[in-house]
């Protein structure tokens, strides 16, 4: 037999459904704060709310596609979560550098509706004249807002500022203040298979370099498929995903203007919330941005 126990959230959008199976006579209903999440319903006919409803993880169920951050694609859904990336990019900006790029990133949902996302890298940067450069980089903070979320549809939006924190004379940043907004999109296409889409800007507003492109244009798509893996106490699943990266630059030469890259990896899911990620990027379109580059990511949701 099985017991159904479902409370209300804000004004009945947001339901909680727990089931419990039990064979003896005894019916054991679980306490609100023992589900594993909800069940959202915020739409365009009650964009008033959830606004100020504190962020809960989403409910995740053996049918679904679980929403899995990947490496460089911009998530539409909001995780809570602690971030460190390690990026090896060989031949930078056509063979000038190696770089090692270590960055630290969090993830804060402050409500269903909002998030801040706020990033700081650490840059180790052998140039073509083998010198070696050590410092902070550049800056970036977003905040996002949800705009449609359901069971198997997040569609958000962010405002993003990249500050100009790392020292451009040793090729630590790019000495340019920029703004941006973006649009990105998650779909649960069924048999735990997602759909990551994102479009996006980023506008110059400032700085002292003015030889790169008026605008650029954002643009990525990535299919993933997760793997539950059974009776094992450390690995609970994983994940392996293709992204599909670029951009377009408006105010430079016709051949530098289009850049694509693909990117093939996969996600470990270790116990205790704790993500483990590792890619291979390569440009598509011959193009010399880069040689080729290295990711390797380590999450912690809490």
């Amino acid at each position: 037999m099985f017991v159904a126990k479902t409370t209300s959230g804000f004004s009945h959008e947001e339901r909680v459904q727990e089931i419990k199976g039990n064979a003896s006579t005894n019916e054991i209903l679980k306490t609100p704060s023992e589900h594993h999440g909800i069940q959202r319903n915020l739409g365009f006919s009650n964009f008033l709310e959830g606004w100020l409803t504190p962020w809960n993880t989403y409910e995740e169920t053996e049918d679904k596609a679980p929403r899995v951050p990947l490496l460089r694609i911009t998530p539409a859904f909001f995780k809570r979560e602690v971030r460190f990336n390690y990026l090896y990019i060989d031949d930078e900006h056509h063979g000038a550098a190696d770089v090692n790029e270590f960055a630290f990133a969090l993830e804060l949902p402050l409500t269903l509706r909002l998030k801040l996302d706020i990033e700081s890298k650490l840059l180790h940067v052998n140039t073509v004249e083998d010198s070696d450069n050590v410092g902070f980089g550049d800056t970036r903070l977003a905040l996002r807002a949800m705009l449609f979320e359901n069971n198997t549809v997040s569609l958000s939006t962010g405002s993003v500022i990249n500050i100009p924190t790392g020292d451009a004379d040793r090729e630590l940043g790019e000495e340019i203040t920029t703004l941006g907004q973006q649009l990105a999109c998650w779909i649960d296409l069924g048999h735990r298979i997602s759909l990551h889409t994102f479009l996006g800007v980023d506008v110059p507003t400032g700085g002292n370099d003015k030889d790169d492109a008026d605008m650029e244009f954002l643009y990525g798509a990535a299919v993933s498929k997760t793997f539950t893996v059974y009776e094992n106490r450390v690995l609970h699943g994983i994940t392996p995903f293709l992204e599909l990266n670029g951009h377009k630059g408006f105010g430079l030469d016709e051949g530098k203007q289009y850049f694509t890259d693909l990117l093939p990896g996969v996600r470990w899911d270790l116990c205790h919330e704790l993500y483990v990620l590792a890619g291979y990027e390569v440009p598509l379109n011959g193009s010399e941005e880069f040689d080729k580059r290295a990711w390797f990511s380590i999450i912690k949701d809490f």
